[in-house]
């Protein structure tokens, strides 16, 4: 795998166009310590991932890899694979699929498990385990229900069949869309956006959104209370909001024997 900063910005590249960026064990093991690095990067505020070339975003797991496991080792490796996207969801800054390609399978998931989708208009997106006989393992079929809906994940886990990037705008799961050659500059410049609020309110925040699928509701209130309580007490908060305070105040003269404090 490649990395490369661009301001606040870390861009992480799955490096084998050769074989369509395919996951190996290897890579997904890569993938796991270079989040290790971004995390600890005061100055990395947003994660971007993509795949070299422009074929293929990831076009799936290694299959020559996958037909040598006996039913323990494909567990295995499946509990591997979802522990690494989960954290990928689950991370604390915000988190870009920037696809490029194809889109299939552990690529689809991968894109799946990230924030945001920014697909080209030559990307390709599906789940085809199904034409193989077997179904998604990294975690495909809980991710796509919570991206795009029941009806819709079942559409695309059953059939196995590839989407196009416009079909799959309808779905809701993308976030921008751009032509190939303005693919990176759309995906930077979203990526910016989100970099210039607050890291801690953006952690807040996306982990209040996340549960919200997941939990009751009462209980998500009152997770959403917590975490803007905690948020409340950080200096970026009361910087934040003294601020708007600040431009919606009304001018008052104050006299001499006003009892109100002055402004400092």
């Amino acid at each position: 795998m490649l990395t490369e900063q661009l301001r606040t910005v870390r861009v992480l590249t799955i490096n084998r166009a050769d074989k369509m960026n395919a996951f190996t064990p290897a890579v997904m093991h890569e993938l796991d310590h270079m989040l290790d690095d971004a995390a600890r990067d005061s100055a990395t505020r947003v994660v971007m991932i993509t795949g070299a070339g422009q074929k293929a975003f990831v076009a799936g797991n290694d299959i020559d890899g996958l037909i040598e496991m006996n039913g323990v080792e494909a567990y295995r490796d499946m509990q591997s694979g979802q522990r690494v996207l989960f954290r990928l969801y689950e991370f604390a800054k915000p988190t870009i699929a920037m696809v490029n390609g194809y889109a299939l399978g552990g690529g689809f998931e991968l894109a799946l498990a990230c924030d945001f989708i920014v697909a080209s208009d030559t990307a390709r997106f599906g789940f085809p385990e199904i034409t193989l006989n077997t179904i998604p393992g990294w975690g495909g079929t809980q991710l796509a229900v919570r991206k795009m809906g029941l009806a819709r994940a079942k559409e695309m886990v059953l059939t196995g069949r590839q989407y196009t990037t416009a079909e799959c705008r309808e779905f809701g799961f993308i976030h921008v869309f751009a032509s190939a050659p303005e693919l990176k500059s759309a995906a930077l410049a979203f990526a910016e956006q989100l970099a210039s609020h607050d890291s801690f309110a953006m952690e807040m925040a996306k982990r209040s959104v996340n549960r919200a699928a997941e939990i009751p509701l009462n209980a998500g209130l009152d997770l959403e209370a917590a975490n803007y309580a905690v948020n409340f007490g950080t200096t970026a908060a009361r910087t934040g909001l003294r601020a708007f305070a600040a431009r919606r105040k009304p001018k008052k003269a104050l006299t001499d024997d006003s009892n109100s404090e002055k402004p400092k």
